[in-house]
C-alpha cells in the first residue's frame, strides 16, 4: 500500500472529493501538502513510512519527489517527446503532419495549431493566425530568459495544420490497459461525462497495448472526420480527473512501483 501525497488548492478539481472518498474506502494513507511557489518544496514536509508514495497535484512535484526517491512518485513524461510518441504511433498521431522547431524560429502563413512539445505545458495549445503569434514570439523573445520564464525563444514547439474535432476523450491508462475514462471536450463545449464510447476506449487501449511510454499515463484521443486519433499524452499525477471513475483509478495505481 502506498502513501498519497496530495498538493492542497486542488480541492474545486473535478473528482477531487470523490479521489478522497475511495483513499478513506479503500483505507489508504494520504497527507495534503502545499507547494511552496518557485522552490518546490512541500509544506508541511511529508514523513510517509517508506519511499512507496504517489504523488497528485501540479507537474513541479516530480522535482520533489525525485530528491526524496520516491517510487513511484510521479509517472514524469518529460523523456518521451512527441517526435517518439510519432516514430511509435505514426498516423494514428492527430498531429502527425507537426514540424518541430524552437518557438523563436517559427514562421507561417495563415492559421496553425502551435502547442510545446513536452508535458511542462509552457502555454497551452491552440490555433493563431501569424500576426497574433508574431506579436507574441517578439514579446518573448524582449523579455529574454530569465530565471522563472518558463517560455523562450528556445522552447521546442509542434506546428500544425488545423484539425476538426468532434469531440475529445481523456483516458487513464495503467500496466497497458484503460483503467477509467471520460469525455472532456465535444466540439468547442468543455463537458465532462463518464459515458464514452467503447470505440475511443478500444482505439485508446490497442495503442497502449501496442506502446506505453510509462505504466501508468493518460492518453487523450478524439474523433475526427478522418477516424479516431491521439491528441497527446500527460502525466497522469498532475492531468486532473475530469468524470473518471476514481475508485477504479486509485484501486489500479497505489502500490504500483515504476
Amino acid at each position: 500500500m502506498s502513501h498519497w501525497v496530495l498538493q492542497s488548492g486542488w480541492e474545486y478539481e473535478a473528482g477531487w472529493a470523490s479521489m478522497l472518498e475511495a483513499l478513506e474506502r479503500f483505507d489508504i494513507p494520504f497527507s495534503v501538502h502545499r507547494v511552496v511557489p518557485f522552490i518546490g518544496d512541500l509544506e508541511p514536509e511529508p514523513t510517509p513510512p517508506s519511499d512507496d508514495v504517489i504523488c497528485m497535484g501540479s507537474y513541479a512535484m516530480r522535482h520533489y519527489a525525485k530528491r526524496r526517491g520516491w517510487n513511484p512518485g510521479v509517472f514524469d513524461l518529460e523523456p518521451h517527446t512527441f517526435e517518439l510518441q510519432r516514430d511509435h504511433w505514426g498516423e494514428a498521431m492527430l498531429n502527425a503532419d507537426s514540424e518541430v522547431m524552437p518557438f523563436g524560429e517559427v514562421r507561417f502563413d495563415g492559421l496553425k495549431f502551435v502547442r510545446p512539445v513536452d508535458d511542462a505545458k509552457a502555454f497551452a495549445g491552440r490555433l493563431f493566425e501569424w500576426e497574433e503569434f508574431a506579436d507574441w514570439q517578439q514579446g518573448v523573445a524582449a523579455l529574454g530568459e530569465e530565471i522563472g520564464n518558463s517560455l523562450t525563444s528556445a522552447t521546442l514547439v509542434q506546428v500544425s495544420s488545423p484539425k476538426m474535432i468532434f469531440q475529445e476523450v481523456r483516458c487513464w491508462v495503467v500496466e497497458g490497459r484503460v483503467v477509467t475514462a471520460s469525455v472532456y471536450r465535444r466540439s468547442s463545449r468543455v463537458i465532462y461525462s463518464s459515458e464514452v464510447e467503447p470505440r475511443l476506449i478500444e482505439f485508446a487501449d490497442a495503442l497502449a497495448s501496442e506502446w506505453s511510454p510509462e505504466k501508468a499515463f493518460c492518453l487523450d484521443v478524439c474523433d475526427t472526420p478522418e477516424g479516431l486519433r491521439v491528441v497527446e499524452i500527460n502525466t497522469i499525477n498532475s492531468a486532473g480527473f475530469y468524470a473518471a471513475d476514481m475508485q477504479k483509478l486509485v484501486a489500479s495505481l497505489d502500490g504500483l512501483r515504476r
